[in-house]
């Protein structure tokens, strides 16, 4: 009968490993610091240096990929903004920042399309203007600067870039939203690589040069693992192979097809065409990821099924999925069925129920605990190991209230 584990981030991060968006941005940034960067050196801007050093051996980095992630990150719009957004502490905060800049750019184009263009063409020699433009909005004006739609002096003079309006007989008449839209979709492709060729130069290394033992038979009796991240860590550590599919496609620089956006469009009043991109789901489609997720059991939902959560932050940004899963429980009319969220402390546990209260809300979230059919987990809890253990194969049917 089928167990299945569902991860996230913390997955790679409980085993020391410099996934988080912190460590990402951080390493990278430390890059030009060193012409020959070493284990000590790149590490010691992790947030588990000492976690690193004790679980691992060192290693030397692929100093051409190194090489090539320089001169990636120099270059890159998306890169080059969100290196100094110090803010953002999570993927999911990133991912959000994602959207708040998406939003600040198309709104932006049809607050020109209003305050410009509706007063008619415009010439090459009046495309300079002050920051009543954007009614002083110095946010609005950085983030249009930083993906060069403007350009702004010292004294803080505002100037069009040109090749993002349309020209016709030699005046400018419109916004080429097309144009602004393929230059960060592009953009955002770079980054994907510049996010693949680092799990391929700072994180991969890891798997070859273990020093501490994990117990490879925690996960023993899991029968299918779904991923929110991209790396085989699951497969690496725990030796076990062909059970993982990739929900947001996995690490490979040179296919570069991972998942990496927006849930929603968030303006209605914007033209949907040119947000789509940048969502999650068209490039899942796009990309013919793994967007299934557990729709492959439909037709065993008389089976016994228990859900693993481990490392996933709940956040409402996978609620597509989680509904999914809780629906699938609900709706089960199996012998035996339970969802275990695993986690490392109390604060993460208060945390995580929060999560599943904003999605689900109180009263299935209260009926599925009072029930025994949920339950929250300590990582190194004895009744964590004995429900992966646990043999669910019985036939004896259980009354589910």
């Amino acid at each position: 009968m089928p167990k299945i584990l569902i991860t996230g981030n913390g997955f790679d991060l409980s085993f020391g490993l410099p996934t988080s968006y912190n460590e990402f941005i951080n390493i990278l940034n430390s890059l030009n610091s060193y012409e020959e960067p070493n284990f000590d050196t790149i590490y010691s801007h992790s947030n588990n240096f000492e976690k690193l050093s004790e679980y691992y051996k060192k290693f030397d980095f692929d100093l051409e990929k190194t090489q090539l992630l320089r001169q990636s990150i120099q270059d890159n719009l998306w890169f080059q903004f969100f290196k100094n957004e110090l803010e953002i502490e999570t993927w999911i905060d990133f991912e959000n920042k994602i959207e708040y800049v998406l939003n600040i750019l198309f709104s932006s184009i049809n607050y020109i399309k209003e305050n410009i263009f509706s007063k008619g063409s415009l010439s090459e020699d009046k495309i300079t203007y002050n920051t009543k433009l954007f009614n002083n909005d110095i946010e609005i004006i950085q983030v249009l600067n930083s993906f060069n739609i403007i350009s702004v002096d010292k004294d803080y003079t505002i100037t069009l870039n040109l090749d993002y309006f349309i020209k016709k007989y030699d005046f400018y008449i419109n916004v080429d939203i097309s144009a602004i839209t393929k230059k960060l979709t592009e953009e955002l492709n770079v980054f994907k690589r510049i996010f693949n060729l680092y799990f391929e130069v700072f994180v991969f290394p890891f798997y070859d040069n273990p020093r501490k033992r994990f117990d490879k038979n925690l996960f023993s009796t899991i029968s299918k693992h779904y991923t929110f991240n991209y790396t085989p860590t699951f497969e690496k550590i725990y030796k076990r192979i062909n059970k993982t599919k990739f929900l947001h496609g996995k690490i490979d620089s040179l296919s570069n097809e991972i998942v990496l956006g927006i849930n929603e469009i968030p303006n209605d009043d914007l033209d949907k065409r040119f947000f789509l991109p940048f969502t999650k789901y068209f490039q899942k489609l796009n990309n013919s990821t793994d967007f299934e997720f557990i729709g492959e059991y439909e037709k065993r939902k008389n089976s016994n099924f228990y859900f693993f959560f481990f490392g996933h932050s709940l956040d409402s940004s996978d609620a597509d999925y989680i509904n999914e899963v809780f629906d699938f429980i609900n709706q089960s009319k199996s012998r035996k069925k339970k969802i275990i969220v695993i986690y490392h402390s109390k604060r993460s546990k208060s945390q995580l129920l929060i999560n599943l209260l904003n999605i689900r809300g109180k009263k299935d979230i209260q009926s599925l605990m009072r029930n025994k059919i949920l339950d929250f987990q300590h990582i190194e809890s004895k009744e964590l190991k004995t429900e992966l253990k646990r043999d669910i194969s019985s036939s004896t049917r259980v009354s589910v209230v």
